[in-house]
This record gives C-alpha cells, structure tokens and sequence, in this order.
C-alpha cells in the first residue's frame, strides 16, 4: 500500500444541517475511515460539526452528535458540505462565516449535490470551475455568471471540489484519497468496499432516455449537442441539420428511427425540460423562465409546458415548494 508513515494526518469536517442526508455524509467519509482501518494509522481524522455543537436529526431520522462547532478553533484539512435543499437564512448566516475563515486557514472546502451553490452564494467560487447535482446545473450557470458550471460527476479545482452527490461521492473521496495517500493505499480501499471501477471526475451525470440507442450515431449526437447549446434562442431546424452536414430530410429521419419523434419535437423537450429545471431552483420568474427557454411569448410557454408536465408553471413550482422533504433530504413532488 506504499510508504505513508511520513503523512501528517488530514483533519476533516463533514457539516451537518438539519434535516442532513447522512447517506451523503457516510458515502462521503468512508473511504478515508477504510484507509486507516487498512494502514493501521490515524491518517485521517473526522469532526461532524454543527452551528452550536448540538445534535441534529438526519433524514432518516438518525440523530448524530457532533465532535466540533463553528465556535471551536479547529482548522481543517478538508471540509464536506453536503445539501440536497435550501437551508434556512440562520443557518447560512452561520455557516459562511466560519467556511470563510477555514479557506482563509488553507482549508479545501467540497460542496456535494446543491452543496456547490452555497459555496457560490458564499463568494467562494467565483472564478472556479465546478458542477452540482445535474437538476440544479441550469440554476446555478444563471444565478453565477463568474463561475463556470459545467456538468460532471464532480470538479477539483485548487482549492475548491464540487460534486455532483449521491453514488459519485464515492468516486469523489477515493480520488481525494489518492491524492493525500498515494494510489497503491486507494486501490486498497476501492478493493475493501468493493467499488472497482471508481469514475473520473469529467464523466457524464446522467444517461439520456434511449440515449444508448442513439448516442454512438455522430449525426444524433451532434444534433442535440447543438440544441442543448441554443435553447435561449432556439435554431431552425434547417440550421440544425446544416450544422450537422445532413439534409433536412436525413436528419427527419434518423430522429424518426432512433427516438421516435421529430427534431422539433426533442427540441421542445430538451427546452421544457429546462424550463423544469429553472422552476424548482431557480428564483426567475415565469416569463424570464419562458424566455430563458425560447419562449418568446408567455402564452405559448403556459400552453407547451402544461401539455408535457399536466400543470401551469406556476402550480408546478408551487407543488415543488410546498411538498415534504424525503428521507434522502429531497422534496417528493
């Protein structure tokens, strides 16, 4: 597993909200709990810390009690903060405070799932590279023009990680792993979970429905490559298929074939479905959204996105925001 007696040991700190995914939390620190239990050292050590120092109750009900609070005078290594959903204004006001001065001590600070647009809002992204969870990817490009969003399984940039969360967080500790302790100790604790085929950061989030159908097609994937890239300011069709060397007719087709629907029709889709995103995390309001989209008048963006979602925008983000938090620290809607 090579050398590691010279590594000093790495202090963590996993934030714990309330109302916290401890399925993030967990997934998040066990390849370093691994990596001590097989080197037999203390490499790492991990603080759950909390505003206050009290115990918080995770979704699924488990109540944690934390090792350290913002008020301590720990500095760490690293520090984890996973969120699935908006955290109240008093415990922001507490939070961002104390991660500002842990990135003042060196610390390298990692948001996972929506983790990443609090770092944002914190200020501590600004000129940084980073991704979130792929529902939240539209929201974050539009609220942080200085910070360039792109949509992998997580981004390490200097002193910043963002990741995307749930299975990938995985893949995200087991290379911050090899970082601090060497590859021969990672594929150790990759063998130890179980988990052999850990992911690069830059791999996709999601797979696309049917995409395993069509995707190995040049001409398709260009095509919505090309219509993912203009859905503010939608293009003809005609342009599409120019852009791709193809005729109209061939490009009619091969959608017809592969995905049964026309390349108007997946445009929309691709352009609804956006929309969906900009309504749950977003805070534009519906005609922005609409013209965000491509809709240029309010009406025809009521009309499209009732008839694929079965609700006016409006009701949708109403019943998103009104509905229970999950177990999983998720809204169900």
């Amino acid at each position: 597993m090579g050398t590691t007696n010279n590594i000093p040991t790495i202090r963590i700190a996993v934030v714990l909200t309330a109302d916290s995914s401890l399925h993030s939390s967990l997934l998040a620190i066990e390849p370093f709990r691994a990596a001590n239990r097989l080197s037999r050292q203390s490499l790492f050590s991990i603080d759950f810390v909390t505003p206050d120092g009290n115990p918080v109750e995770t979704t699924l009900q488990i109540v944690v009690r934390p090792t350290a609070s913002f008020g301590s005078d720990r500095r760490y290594d690293l520090v984890l903060i996973a969120t699935s959903y908006e955290p109240s204004s008093a415990f922001k006001e507490q939070l961002f405070p104390w991660l500002r001065r842990q990135a003042r001590f060196g610390a390298h600070i990692c948001g996972i799932d929506l983790g990443p647009l609090l770092l944002a809002e914190c200020g501590l992204l600004k000129g940084y590279t980073a991704t979130s969870h792929w529902t939240a990817i539209a929201a974050f490009r539009d609220h942080y023009p200085n910070v360039t969003v792109v949509e992998q399984l997580f981004v390490i940039d200097r002193g910043r990680s963002t990741c995307a969360g749930q299975v990938c967080i995985l893949d995200y500790s087991l290379c911050m792993l090899e970082r601090y302790a060497g590859k021969s100790l990672s594929e150790a604790v990759s063998n130890e979970l179980v988990y052999m085929n850990a992911r690069s950061g830059d791999g996709p989030q999601r797979r696309f429905v049917g995409e395993w159908h069509w995707k190995w097609n040049p001409t398709l994937s260009r095509a919505s490559e090309i219509m993912n890239n203009a859905l503010e300011d939608p293009l003809p069709i005609g342009i599409v298929a120019s852009m791709c060397h193809v005729s109209l007719r061939e490009l009619q087709y091969l959608f017809k074939r592969h995905l049964q629907r026309s390349p108007r029709d997946f445009y929309m889709e691709l352009r609804l479905n956006r929309s969906r995103e900009l309504l749950l995390y977003s805070c534009l309001n519906i005609r922005e959204i609409g013209l965000a989209c491509g809709f240029s008048a309010e009406s025809t963006f009521f009309r499209a996105f009732r008839s694929r979602f079965n609700k006016t925008p409006q009701k949708f983000r109403e019943s998103f925001n009104n509905a229970p938090i999950s177990r999983d620290g998720r809204r169900v809607y």
